[in-house]
């Protein structure tokens, strides 16, 4: 770290341990409470620097002063002074070099140039700062390069040749961990520090770039002599839980009779959020770790893109919006967004599988990421599962895509299984569901398939500060943030493997107990046909995805109310009930239901309280003339009608309790029994159901009640119809709207919209 008196004054200066008597240091500067101030013009305190209280930096000895100072010779003389003095300042002008020495009236900037002596002014930024100090380098015969005296003092260069600015690892790990948890850029934390340097004037302070390739390379030990240049994705980490032979398989595991457990699973998907413009000046943009990340080297994947074949296909399946607009340009962009390969169950990203979209998303862009993920210790496994949005599209010519593109690999006899997210396959044709959904695939567990939206959710937070960025700058934040997650996904997916088993081990008993009792009383002479006619589907599937249609049992839909109650009607006379009794009872159930639409909001407006008062009305009319025929179908003795009513008004007492008197007059009671007020909506009313079992035996209407109870199951089919239409529908939407909407804020009322 740095020398302890720098560290101490350095907090000093910023107030972070203020003094409270004044105290000269050196020079006429003193620390008063709130940091370091030299008495200007015998009448005020003016804010001072750490050069002007005499800090030195001595480096190669430890902090201790080297005996052969070397300062930098003329043509090591620094060119560029644009962040501490003005363009038209002339450094061969000696007046011009005096009046930069000299530090401006409101202190908040020190001498531009080099100090005297054999010193190198540099710019030093800290947790606590940034500041302009003095730098001794050391001369010694055998003295280690520049670049490494600063590293041996915790200080990280911010170039490599002519340092002028340098970083303390502190500020480093420090603004990495922001970056991670907080998705704060570098921008904003450059300027949190500038403002910590200099709250009134914080654009006098420098701007300096950050780096952080050098804590990647050491944390995978490639920052250490003798070790290869790292490869593509070696400085990532990968999922600890995916069969990888060499890494977490026993050695005898291809003798294992259960080859399904070695199955390896990928996901693939895009993210349009991720885009990113086009840079001014290209020529300027130099990668640090090109390929050695989660994004994929360039120059191999635009050789691909070059050579790939671009096929401009309508989808044969429903208006799948990847499909259709895979063509879709944008001219102000360099990538439209991004496309990565995941593991499904584990949700961790593939290394160096993460490709960026040129147009939309095109299958030779996937293609490569598919090619990149087979890649990573793959030795020997033989069947995969490829799960992926638009795979009933996009699998159907991969083979022959992978041969004749010489950048793509696909071992020859891999058995490749493809399979849809089971949210996306709703949205598909019916019969999608049967040959593409993981529910019918062997060894795919039970998965959503939808395991990178979470991913995305949590990259988008960064993908507004990529935007803007230079390419390889924008790629090494993408690769940290990715390799953030996969490494907390490696720390707790223990914990989190072991509390989810926990809670399912219970669970395992009873549907083991349920399957053997499903499995007695079946015909074992049918079991075994349906077997055979299984296994026969599961291996004609990898050729032709239509055998999978065997698990499609066509049955026809659940009768409706409408239905039921047409049958129910042809058969009133048959079974000894009044004609009409039925159409009486299905006007009961609408009653009821119109109940639930007729409730009162919290807070209504005048307008809802004009509206409640016609809906209410409209009830009452529909309310009495249910009422008056249930003497045709249900005979009450005057007793027990009063004691219904009495139940009914109970049940009605702690509600009327709660009603304010001036809520009385909107309120409009349908109608009063005594001093009690009843709303339409609150009236019960008469059906077996609400008279109870003992009472319909009382009564001898247990046929009536039999009819209620087959015209609830027609009224409960329909409820589930409309929740099947509702959740297509709302597939609907996120595949052609919320996806793809530009901005959080159109996203969240798209999403409400969605739930209406």
């Amino acid at each position: 770290m740095l020398d302890a008196k720098l560290i101490q004054l350095t907090q000093s200066a910023r107030g972070d341990a203020p003094l409270v008597e004044s105290k000269r240091l050196l020079g006429g500067v003193f620390t008063v409470s709130g940091g370091l101030h030299t008495w200007t013009n015998n009448l005020y305190y003016s804010p001072a620097w750490l050069a002007e209280a005499g800090v030195v930096l001595q480096l190669g000895h430890g902090g201790g002063e080297c005996p052969s100072h070397r300062q930098y010779t003329s043509g090591d003389s620094w060119e560029d002074e644009d962040d501490w003095t003005s363009d038209e300042e002339d450094d061969n002008d000696v007046e011009a070099t005096a009046a930069a020495h000299s530090r401006s009236a409101d202190g908040s900037r020190p001498a531009a140039a080099t100090y005297t002596g054999n010193q190198t002014a540099m710019v030093i930024v800290d947790t606590t700062g940034i500041h302009r100090i003095p730098v001794w380098w050391c001369g010694c015969e055998g003295a280690p390069s520049d670049e490494m005296q600063l590293l041996d003092m915790a200080l990280y260069p911010a170039s490599h040749r002519r340092v002028k600015s340098c970083f303390t690892f502190r500020v480093l790990d420090d603004f990495l961990l922001d970056n991670l948890e907080c998705k704060t850029s570098a921008l904003n934390f450059y300027s949190k520090l500038r403002r910590t340097t200099n709250s009134t004037f914080p654009d006098q302070v420098p701007s300096v770039p950050a780096v952080g390739h050098m804590k990647d390379m050491m944390r995978h030990g490639f920052g250490y002599p003798g070790r290869a240049r790292p490869g593509p994705g070696d400085l990532t980490f990968f999922c600890a839980a995916c069969p990888q032979p060499g890494v977490n398989l026993p050695p005898e595991w291809k003798e294992d009779e259960n080859q399904l457990i070695y199955t390896r699973g990928f996901m693939m998907d895009g993210n349009f959020s991720a885009e990113h413009l086009k840079m001014r000046r290209p020529a300027n943009d130099v990668a640090i770790s090109d390929g050695t990340g989660f994004m994929v080297g360039e120059g191999r994947y635009k050789a691909h893109l070059k050579v790939a074949k671009e096929v401009k296909s309508k989808s044969s399946c429903n208006n799948h919006k990847a499909v259709n607009l895979a063509n879709a340009d944008r001219h102000k962009l360099e990538a439209t967004g991004i496309g990565a390969t995941a593991c499904p169950r584990h949700g961790c990203f593939l290394p160096h599988a993460v490709v960026d979209f040129q147009k939309g998303e095109r299958q030779m862009n996937m293609d490569y990421s598919f090619s990149q993920a087979l890649g990573r210790n793959m030795e020997n496994i033989q069947r995969v599962i490829l799960l992926y949005d638009i795979n009933c599209q996009y699998g159907v010519h991969l083979r022959q895509r992978f041969t004749e593109s010489p950048y793509l690999h696909m071992p020859r006899r891999l058995e490749i299984v493809q399979g849809i997210g089971l949210f996306h396959v709703h949205g598909h044709q019916d019969a999608c569901f049967m040959r593409y959904s993981p529910t019918f695939i062997p060894g795919a567990g039970l998965v959503d398939g939808e395991i990178l939206e979470t991913l995305w959710s949590s990259l988008n937070k960064v993908s507004g500060s990529t935007r803007g960025m230079a390419t390889s700058h924008r790629k090494e934040v993408l690769n940290r943030h990715m390799n953030d997650w996969n490494w907390k996904k490696m720390i707790n997916i223990v914990p989190a493997l072991r509390k989810k088993y926990t809670a399912n081990l219970p669970l395992m008993e009873d549907v083991t107990t349920s399957y053997n009792a499903m499995v007695a009383s079946a015909d074992p002479e049918m079991i075994q046909a349906w077997t055979v006619q299984m296994e026969e589907a599961q291996r004609k599937r990898l050729t032709d995805v239509k055998a999978m249609d065997v698990f499609d049992i066509r049955t026809d839909r659940a009768p409706s109310r409408a239905d039921i109650q047409l049958s129910l009607t042809d058969k009133e006379t048959q079974h000894g009930l009044q004609r009409g009794t039925i159409a009486w009872l299905s006007q009961g159930i609408k009653v009821q239901e119109a109940h639930a639409r007729s409730q009162p909001s919290q807070v209504p407006t005048t307008e809802q309280k004009i509206d409640l008062l016609n809906r209410r009305k409209r009830l009452q009319t529909r309310v009495d003339a249910h009422e008056g025929k249930k003497a045709r179908y249900i005979v009450i003795e005057d007793n027990d009608e009063d004691d219904n009513e009495k139940d009914v008004d109970d049940d009605l007492g702690e509600e009327w309790d709660a009603v304010e008197p001036d809520d009385v007059f909107w309120a409009a009671p349908a109608q009063a029994s005594g001093n009690a007020i009843r709303l339409a909506e609150r009236v019960a009313i008469t059906l077996p159901s609400t008279l109870g079992h003992a009472r319909c035996e009382a009564l001898n209407i247990q046929q009536l009640a039999a009819r209620e109870l087959k015209l609830r199951e027609g009224q409960a089919n329909d409820t589930l119809h409309q929740i099947r239409i509702c959740l297509g529908q709302k597939s609907f939407l996120f595949r052609t709207s919320i996806r793809s909407a530009r901005s959080q804020h159109n996203k969240t009322r798209l999403g409400e919209t969605s739930m209406l």
